[in-house]
């Protein structure tokens, strides 16, 4: 007899994404239709434009993904569907959406968080069931939007995720696409950086970055100081794309570095922090979200893990971005399906 399938909807910012994995993990189909084009000319995601692309392309990717699975609408058990965090408009088609075919099919909802999905995501897999997850795992979320540490339990049944920190203004993804309109380069900024990244050379003298601290001595990130001292920067040095590409490339590199040196000193000091409890260590660290497509980030945070013997998880590339296969996945792992009735769309979760 066929596994049950879950069906996972996400439509929290400018993606829409269908996908059905089955009880084990594997995902049988995860399809995505982006936006990337539409908001491009606005150097950013614009909520009126995302809401109405999820309307266009919603359904039509639902029927597609049950076609390309070979399933039927009696195999799908349940629908997992992010209920937040993100644009409220955007959230709604996806929630009222799901709310539909759960009532059409006879079928529970369960709401997932955005940021919940992410955390599992490095344990998806191309092929085959997902990765086994550990006791204890430390996650790192870094996306256009969030930037925290997740302090994640799976365990049996409902899974425990407590938030251990959090940007207190600008996430890491944010403040590359903020920095990456100013000097002309095209929407989404980080991998356009990066790829001038690599052809540079990091120049602290040049372009010094300090790397934010707090009075209280807190581990919350704070970007909007490197954000704005970038912009400053690149004003000065006359930072722009078609200018002096030396220049673009050293700028780009000494960012992204700058970047990348307050993520890891904040992740040192969550970890140290554990180190001086009485409970069992993390054994392995996870990084997902959109930022986590870096390879320089890749490369460094496989390092940080050999260094200290911890095991690093990285997502497939496909999954760093939002996708419903992290969705439905996470629905496994935290959801508790719910009354339709009951599932509520909010920009914000707490």
């Amino acid at each position: 007899m066929p596994s049950p399938l879950i069906l996972g909807i996400e439509t929290s910012c400018d993606e829409t994404s269908v996908a059905l994995l089955e009880r084990d993990g594997t995902v049988r189909v995860n399809h995505i239709a982006s936006q990337i084009e539409r908001h491009q000319p606005f150097g950013g995601v614009v909520p009126e434009i995302a809401s109405r692309e999820h309307l266009q392309h919603l359904f039509p990717l639902v029927t597609r993904s049950l076609a390309d699975a070979g399933a039927a609408w009696s195999d799908i058990d349940s629908i997992a569907v992010t209920s937040g965090p993100g644009l409220i408009g955007a959230l709604l088609v996806g929630v009222a959406g799901a709310q539909g075919l759960a009532y059409g099919l006879g079928i529970p909802i369960v709401a997932v968080n955005h940021l919940e999905g992410h955390i599992f995501s490095p344990y998806l897999q191309t092929d085959g069931a997902s990765i086994p997850l550990p006791k204890r795992v430390l996650s790192l979320v870094i996306s256009g939007g969030h930037s925290s540490i997740y302090d994640v339990r799976p365990g049996d049944g409902r899974a425990q995720v407590r938030m251990i920190n959090r940007t207190r203004d600008d996430a890491i993804g944010e403040t590359f696409d903020k920095v990456a309109k100013f000097i002309g380069l095209p929407y989404p900024g980080g991998p356009q950086i990066e790829k001038f990244a690599r052809q540079g050379q990091a120049d602290v003298r040049r372009f010094p970055f300090p790397i934010a601290q707090f009075k209280d001595e807190s581990a919350d990130f704070s970007y909007s100081g490197i954000k704005a001292g970038a912009i400053r920067l690149a004003r000065e040095h006359r930072i722009h794309s078609g200018g002096d590409e030396k220049a673009m490339a050293d700028f780009c590199a000494t960012f992204q570095d700058a970047l990348f040196a307050q993520l890891f000193d904040r992740l040192g000091t969550v970890w140290s922090r554990m180190q001086s409890e009485r409970e069992a260590m993390p054994t392995e660290i996870a990084i997902a979200g959109g930022v986590a497509a870096n390879g320089v980030l890749r490369d460094r945070i496989l390092e940080w893990g050999r260094h200290r013997g911890v095991i690093v998880r990285l997502p497939e590339k496909r999954y760093c971005t939002d996708n419903a296969a992290m969705i439905a996945f996470a629905g496994l792992q935290m959801g508790i399906p719910a009354d339709p009735r009951r599932v509520v769309a909010r920009s914000r979760i707490r």
